[in-house]
């Protein structure tokens, strides 16, 4: 906004000098011109602000609708929130994909669904598991 009130304050002291009825048209059309940029960029600048206002609550938003309660049992994340539709849920606890019912050379296991390695053997079912951590 700085260079708009340099070139108003210009034109203010070219309008003191002015001897000339064309040149004096010439400066008010600058002077014209450099109040409508000014007024154009307050416009720009405030809907810019209305912009960052809603960004933000879009961003809380979002942030409310990922929030979860999350526990460990059994060496297992259990997740419950609106992804999970309010129930509590088998987790991954290194890579946070959903965990899976599997068999371990034999044995009842809890898998990552993303594969990224992790398992633990389990005794139990998981929504067994599950059920215990809602109590």
């Amino acid at each position: 906004m700085g260079a708009i009130k340099d070139i108003v304050d210009l034109a203010k002291d070219l309008e003191a000098s002015v001897k000339d009825r064309r040149d004096m048209e010439t400066i008010h059309k600058i002077q014209s011109l450099a109040f409508s940029l000014q007024s154009q960029h307050a416009d720009i600048i405030e809907r810019d602000v209305g912009l960052m206002q809603e960004n933000a609550d879009l961003k809380r938003q979002l942030v409310e609708s990922q929030v979860e309660d999350i526990r460990v049992h059994h060496c297992m994340e259990f997740r419950k929130g609106k992804r999970t539709g309010d129930v509590w849920m088998p987790f991954c606890p290194k890579c946070h994909m959903p965990a899976a019912d599997s068999f371990w050379y034999g044995k009842s296991a809890a898998v990552c669904s993303a594969r990224c390695g992790w398992y633990v053997l389990i005794n139990i079912k998981l929504d067994t598991i599950a059920k215990q951590v809602g109590i």
